[in-house]
C-alpha cells in the first residue's frame, strides 16, 4: 500500500527484468521445452507487490516481449505461430490475473485502512465526549454539595444541619466513585485497591475531629463496575455509620475493614464477605436493620438487595459492632493494567491523618 517514488519503481522494475532474464538464460539448457515464462512470473508478482501496479504491468510487458523473442519458437523473432499464440495467451492470462488480484487486494486494504481511521476518529471523539460528560457530572455533583454546605451553615436546627451534612458527604462520595469507575477503558477493578480508596475518601469527607485508626485487609478480587458501584456506596455508608456511632466518648475511632473472597473454579461466581468493625458501644437493644430509621443504613440495605447480598449488623461479644455483607461476584476478566493485591500489601503504618491504609 505504501506509495513508492518513480526512481524506486524504475530501479526495482529494471532489476526484476534483469534478474528474471539472466535466471531464465541460466536455466535454459536444463529446462524442457514449454517453460518460456517460468522465471518471469515471479518478477511480475514481486513488482506488483513491492513496487506498484504500474511497475508490475510494465515489467509484465517487457518480460513477455523478452520471453517471446528469445524463448518462444521460432526463437529470435516475433513470429506468431499457433504455439507462440497459445504461450503468449497463457502468459497474458496469468499476469492479468495477478494484476487484478493485487489491484483488488490493494483497493480492499486501502478501504479497510480508511474505515479503520474513521472508526478510530469516531472512538476518540466518543471518548472525549464521554470524558467531558463525566467531568460535567462530577462538577454538577460538586456544585450540589457546595450548595448543601452553604445551606447547612444557614440552618439553625441541629437535626437539619446534620441531615444536610450527611447528604453533602454522600454526594461527595458518589462523585468520587463516579470519577474512579466510569471510564471508557476501565470495565473492572481490583476490589482490594478500590476498597482502600473508598475508605480513605469516606474518612476525608467525614471531617473527623480527631484522626481515626483504620485497618484495611482484602483478598485479591476482580469486580465489574456494576458490582463496584453499589459495593463502594455500601462500604461508604457503613463506614460513615461506624465513624458516627461506633466511637466511645473521648476515644479515637478504631475501624477494621476486611474483604474475604472464597476460592472458586475459573469462570464461576465468587462468594465475597465484607466486614466493617468498630469498637463503639454496640447496637441498641432490639435493633433491627429492617426497621432502622437511619437513612445511611436504609441506603446500604437497598444496595445490598440490588447485589443479591445479605447485610446484617451485630454487636460483638467484646463490644463494638460488626456489619457483614455477603454477596456473589460474577466472574470478570482482569484488565491488563490491574495487578493482584495481596492482603499484606494493604497493611501500612498510619499516615499523617492517622489512617492505616
Amino acid at each position: 500500500m505504501k506509495r513508492r517514488s518513480l526512481r524506486y519503481e524504475i530501479v526495482f522494475g529494471c532489476a526484476a527484468v534483469l534478474v528474471a532474464t539472466l535466471l531464465r538464460l541460466s536455466l535454459d539448457a536444463s529446462l524442457p521445452p514449454g517453460f518460456p515464462f517460468l522465471t518471469f512470473f515471479p518478477a511480475v508478482m514481486l513488482s506488483l507487490i513491492f513496487a506498484s501496479i504500474r511497475c508490475g504491468i510494465i515489467v509484465a510487458c517487457i518480460c513477455g516481449g523478452i520471453a517471446w523473442f528469445w524463448f518462444v519458437a521460432p526463437i529470435g523473432s516475433f513470429a506468431l505461430t499457433g504455439g507462440a499464440a497459445l504461450a503468449i495467451g497463457f502468459y497474458i492470462l496469468i499476469t492479468g490475473t495477478d494484476v487484478l488480484f493485487v489491484t483488488a487486494a490493494v483497493w480492499a486494504l486501502r478501504e479497510l485502512s480508511v474505515a479503520r481511521r474513521t472508526a478510530e476518529d469516531v472512538a476518540q471523539s466518543r471518548s472525549l465526549m464521554f470524558a467531558e460528560l463525566q467531568h460535567r457530572v462530577s462538577n454538577n455533583l460538586a456544585t450540589i454539595a457546595a450548595l448543601l454546605r452553604l445551606q447547612s451553615r444557614q440552618t439553625n436546627e441541629e437535626a437539619a444541619r446534620h441531615a444536610l451534612s450527611a447528604a453533602q458527604a454522600r454526594i461527595k462520595s458518589i462523585s468520587r466513585l463516579q470519577r474512579r469507575l466510569h471510564s471508557v477503558d476501565v470495565q473492572s477493578v481490583n476490589a482490594a485497591e478500590y476498597l482502600r480508596e473508598v475508605v480513605n475518601d469516606t474518612v476525608d469527607i467525614g471531617n473527623l475531629e480527631r484522626p481515626a485508626s483504620l485497618t484495611i485487609t482484602s483478598d485479591p478480587l476482580m469486580v465489574s463496575n456494576d458490582v463496584a458501584v453499589p459495593l463502594g456506596l455500601i462500604a461508604s455508608e457503613l463506614l460513615m455509620n461506624a465513624l458516627e456511632h461506633g466511637t466511645r466518648e473521648g476515644q479515637q475511632a478504631r475501624i477494621v475493614v476486611k474483604m474475604h473472597a472464597s476460592e472458586a473454579p475459573p469462570g464461576e461466581p465468587v462468594r465475597a464477605l465484607l466486614e466493617i468493625r468498630d469498637h463503639g458501644p454496640g447496637l441498641p437493644d432490639g435493633f433491627s436493620i429492617e426497621q432502622a430509621d437511619s437513612l445511611g443504613l436504609s441506603i446500604a440495605r437497598q444496595f445490598a438487595e440490588g447485589l443479591g447480598g445479605d447485610l446484617v449488623l451485630e454487636t460483638l461479644p467484646d463490644g463494638g459492632t460488626v456489619a457483614r455483607l455477603q454477596f456473589m461476584v460474577p466472574p470478570v476478566t482482569p484488565p491488563s493494567v490491574a495487578q493482584p493485591t495481596h492482603p499484606k500489601d494493604l497493611q501500612a503504618a498510619p499516615d499523617e491523618r492517622g489512617h492505616a491504609a
